[in-house]
């Protein structure tokens, strides 16, 4: 977890989508309003294959002060499965529109997603669901430019069973 505390021993406080956060979310420049974000996926130890799995990505401000930051697209936050996005190979580029997004001081923002331990690849007869049983890989990340050398991500280990 690179040093972040559990989400579930911070604050829920200012987790609607409606918070405004004011004019003070842009005074801190972006590359120290990045730093003040982390990262953290929560992932079940085990999948049954086929049973989708709910698993979570908390990104959250540890700054007492609000932040702004600009995002290369729509998209605001990604997993992936041992590198593939969305567990799904034939990959999915969302529109390149810029855009920016706050998080008020303290604020937690909670994003969901299901895994059922299969990856999705594209066959010759229309898709095909891969099943990949034994240990794996789930990232969850702050869709961000360069969000791993930023270090905005976190991974965890789980078992397909």
């Amino acid at each position: 977890m690179r040093g972040v505390r559990p989400a579930t021993d911070r604050s829920t406080r200012g987790t609607s989508d409606s918070i405004e956060v004011g004019w003070l979310a842009g005074m801190l420049p972006e590359r120290l309003a990045v730093r003040g974000l982390a990262v953290d996926v929560q992932v079940p130890d085990m999948i049954s294959l086929g049973s989708p799995s709910l698993f979570t990505v908390i990104v959250y401000n540890r700054l007492p002060v609000p932040v702004e930051i600009t995002l290369p697209t729509s998209r605001l936050w990604g997993w992936s499965v041992d590198g593939v996005p969305e567990a799904d190979s034939r990959g999915y580029e969302p529109p390149s529109a810029e855009r920016s997004f706050a998080f008020n001081r303290g604020q937690q923002r909670t994003f969901t997603a299901t895994w059922d331990g299969r990856i999705r690849e594209r066959g010759t007869d229309g898709d095909v669901w891969r099943t990949v049983r034994g240990k794996h890989t789930i990232t969850g990340y702050l869709a961000v430019e360069n969000w791993r050398e930023r270090g905005l991500y976190s991974e965890k280990s789980v078992d397909v069973v």
